[in-house]
Formats: C-alpha cells, structure tokens, sequence
C-alpha cells in the first residue's frame, strides 16, 4: 500500500472510533446526522452505491455503525471513504487526528 494512502486510512480509523463514541453516548443524533448528509447530498446531485447502503443500515441496522466505523475489512474501508458523518466531530479534533496519526 502507498505510504500516503496508508497513513489517510489511519487517520479515517481514528475519526470514524471518534465517531462510534458519539454513537454510543447519542445513537439517535449520530442516525440523523448520517440521514440528514446523505438526504442533503443526494439533493445536490451527488450520489453512489455506497450512500444507498449506507441509507439502509441507518435505517434498518443501526447497531452495526459501530462495528463498521471500526472495522478494517476491505468492505468498511470502502464504506468510511463515502461516510455520511460529516460534522460530528470537531473541526479541533479532526485536525488533532490529522496531526498525530502517522
């Protein structure tokens, strides 16, 4: 794997545990943050298959977000590159995981 993409794939790891711990202290604002991106996107013109499955396990199967957040298989790394959690973690916070995770 190239060094660099090795190092933005950590640094979505730890962003997305970040994000499974607000998951577990507020799943219900977590859920609507993802719906309400994804519904945001998808009015803008953006879309692809990876939102449409993320769509279906916000609402059919939210107690796998935090499985998936922190997962490393190949299918969850897929799935954190089009995340729809945009927004739940500080602007501080994400640069303090961008600064520290080599």
């Amino acid at each position: 794997m190239n060094p660099k993409h090795e190092i933005h794939e950590k640094r979505s790891l730890q962003i997305h545990h970040m994000v499974a711990q607000r998951f577990f202290e507020d799943p219900a604002h977590v859920i609507d943050c993802g719906l309400t991106n994804l519904k945001r996107w998808k009015q803008n013109g953006v879309d692809c298959d990876d939102f449409m499955i993320w769509e279906q396990i916000l609402k059919f199967s939210p107690l796998r977000i935090p499985e998936i957040l922190k997962d490393t298989s190949a299918e969850a790394t897929r799935l954190r590159q089009s995340s729809p959690f945009a927004g739940l973690i500080s602007e501080d916070e994400r640069r303090e995981i961008l600064f520290t995770t080599r």
